[in-house]
């Protein structure tokens, strides 16, 4: 009886004392702020080596943490935008420039001519990195198969007394669209993430539209934003960074995909 009262206790001590030390224990709610930190990490790691886009994050459910315990997955996708020649070596500075914690490793296929990324956010977060065509990589947050309870992402919170809120993502893309004939938006997007410290965010807005402005138009990008740096000038794809801020136009045919992103953290 001692026995089982010492081996009860001595659960109970754990429970509440130990780090978790497998995926299960930690359910999506808790792990978000860890992917969140990675996502804000990885764009901070990409600096002024290209333009960071944020997707929305994705909670899918029906994995099984066991047989018998249904769960899901939550998945933060960012795709940086660099020089056409320029992706293997961005990968690498992403895994120069992440904090050591993540162990962040690049490699590189000769054969195949791949390049991806492998690192570790904590908390059995992992973080994925490939080059998916030139000039285009894409990195995954994603926190594997947890307890779906906490799914639900808290209401913002207020910006701060004083802070100083600029010009906005969209803002910047709907001046784009005026200036170079843009019409007919089929398709928008708006994605926000505060920073760690509640001190600025990762923004980013994109839309789909019809566009008559040819691809020598688009090429003077640039000349728009006022000490704009040039990342790509190549069709179909035009990058520039200036300060905060970045814009990419990809063009597809008759179509124009704009995105405009801040990040202030």
């Amino acid at each position: 009886m001692a026995w089982s009262v010492l081996l009860f206790g001595l659960a109970v001590q754990s429970q509440r004392d130990d780090s978790p030390t497998v995926r299960e224990q930690r359910d999506i709610g808790q792990a978000r702020p860890v992917a969140d930190r990675a996502a804000i990490d990885l764009t901070a790691a990409v600096g002024d080596a290209g333009v960071v886009v944020l997707a929305e994050e994705q909670i899918t459910a029906g994995c099984r943490i066991t047989p018998m315990r249904p769960g899901a997955e939550l998945t933060r996708v960012l795709t940086a935008y660099t020089a056409p020649d320029a992706g293997p070596a961005l990968l690498d500075r992403i895994a120069r420039q992440l904090p050591a914690s993540y162990a962040a490793i690049a490699r590189h296929d000769a054969t195949t001519g791949r390049s991806r990324l492998g690192a570790d956010a904590g908390d059995f977060v992992a973080v994925r990195g490939e080059l998916i065509r030139a000039g285009v990589v894409q990195l995954r947050v994603s926190t594997g198969c947890r307890p779906a309870s906490g799914g639900s992402r808290p209401a913002p919170a207020d910006p701060r007394p004083g802070a100083t809120v600029g010009p906005t993502p969209r803002s910047h893309a709907e001046v784009l669209t005026g200036a170079f004939g843009v019409a007919d938006v089929q398709a928008a997007s708006s994605v926000e993430l505060p920073c760690p410290d509640g001190d600025g965010q990762l923004s980013s807005y994109a839309l789909t539209a019809a566009s008559t402005a040819e691809s020598d138009e688009w090429a003077s990008l640039g000349f728009t934003m006022p000490r704009a740096t040039v990342v790509s000038d190549q069709a179909p794809l035009f990058v520039h960074r200036y300060g905060t801020k970045g814009t990419v136009v990809r063009l597809d045919g008759d179509d124009v995909w704009i995105a405009s992103t801040d990040f202030t953290c």
